[in-house]
């Protein structure tokens, strides 16, 4: 173990002290929930896009609906 620490022992920082996480058998497990927490955040993010265009696409047929109707009147 580092002579050199940041954390009073007993204490746990995975993301800090790579040494305690490796010899405490949890850095595989702190890699997996890190790569759970990146795809959380892509899947995130791939919602919000779209959620753009699923309101593009709304306004866009609502216009289309609404020209439709002007196109019937004026005939």
């Amino acid at each position: 173990m580092l002579t050199q620490h940041h954390h009073q022992p007993g204490l746990f920082d995975a993301g800090h002290c790579w040494s305690c996480a490796r010899q405490a058998g949890l850095l595989d497990h702190y890699r997996r929930v890190q790569q759970e927490e990146a795809r959380l955040q892509e899947t995130r993010e791939w919602a919000g896009t779209a959620r753009r265009y699923a309101s593009l696409a709304l306004g866009s047929s609502g216009t289309a609906i609404l020209l439709a109707t002007l196109a019937l009147l004026t005939r």
